[in-house]
Order: structure tokens, then sequence, then C-alpha cells
């Protein structure tokens, strides 16, 4: 009885693991469709509302995904902060600190962080421009990501069932 316990725990764990992997891969694309959205948003304020930066910030914020919005809302946060921090030391902040809460690799983070860093330094053609640039960025990231969707999706799920029965087979 034991053993057959110790055998579903392991088969258990080993799938729930494959399939946390899976998660990663089957959320990403929607992340980076997520932020095109917010950025095209953002884009539209900029150039249409011609709003200042909080401002387009926080109306974008209220538009768009929940975990982006938290994100453009501590970016906004910074910047209407005493202590001084630009537009580009807040945006990167903020990225650093939502790292963790978005499944994002490190290529999308390089784009994102790339958009912060002139972010609010030019002028509006300037920043439109840089928009269009990160917009084309991340649809190219979109579509690798999708790629390794449908590639490594299955892959770790099916992965993670047959690594508990091998380990399962070994132990008896």
């Amino acid at each position: 009885m034991l053993k057959l316990v110790g055998s579903a725990l392991v088969i258990f764990s080993c799938t729930m693991i494959g399939l946390i992997m899976a998660g990663y891969y089957q959320h990403r694309p929607k992340a980076l469709r997520n932020f095109q959205t917010a950025l095209s948003m953002l884009e539209t304020e900029i150039d249409y509302g011609q709003s200042p930066l909080p401002e387009a910030l926080n109306n974008v914020s209220k538009r768009c995904d929940p975990t982006i919005s938290m994100f453009l809302r501590k970016v906004r946060q910074l910047l209407l902060s005493m202590e001084g921090y630009t537009a580009s030391e807040a945006w990167e902040i903020s990225l650093n600190e939502f790292k963790s809460q978005i499944p994002l690799n490190d290529s999308d983070f390089e784009i994102l962080t790339s958009f912060g860093k002139y972010l609010g330094s030019s002028d509006k053609e300037d920043q439109i421009r840089n928009l269009k640039l990160t917009l084309s960025q991340l649809k190219q990231q979109e579509n690798l990501a999708v790629e390794e969707k449908n590639k490594n999706e299955k892959l770790w799920k099916y992965l993670g069932v047959l690594t508990g029965l091998t380990l399962v087979l070994l132990l008896y």
C-alpha cells in the first residue's frame, strides 16, 4: 500500500512539473500580445490624445490586462513620486519588479528595457517611431513564442508523465 501511494506521488509530482513547464510556453505568447496591445494604446494616447506620459499611462492601464495594468500604474506612480525618477528609470524599476510575474524570456525583457531607455526623452515623433519599432520586435518575438509553444508544450506535458512512470518503474 505504501509503495502504491509513493508511486502515485512520484507520478503526480513529475506530471505537475511537466505541466508547469508547459504553462510557461502556453502563457508567453499571450503576455507578448498583451504588451503589444498596451503599447499600441500608449501610442494612440501619445499621438492622437497628446497626453502627458503619466496621464497616458493611467489611461492605458485602465483598459489593458491586469498584470500589464499593474506594471503601468507602477511606472506612473514612480514618475509622479517626489523622488525624481525619469521615465526611463521608472520603466526599468517597474520592469525589474514585475519580471517574476510576467512569463517572458530574457530577449523579451531586453526589448522592453531598450524601449524604456528612450521613453519620455525625445519629441512625439521619436516616441512614436520607438513605439512602432518595439511593437514590430514584440510581434517577431510573439511569432517565435507561438512556434516554441507548438513545439514544446506537448513535449513537456508528456515528458512529465513519462518521467514519473519511468521513476516508478526504476524504483520497483
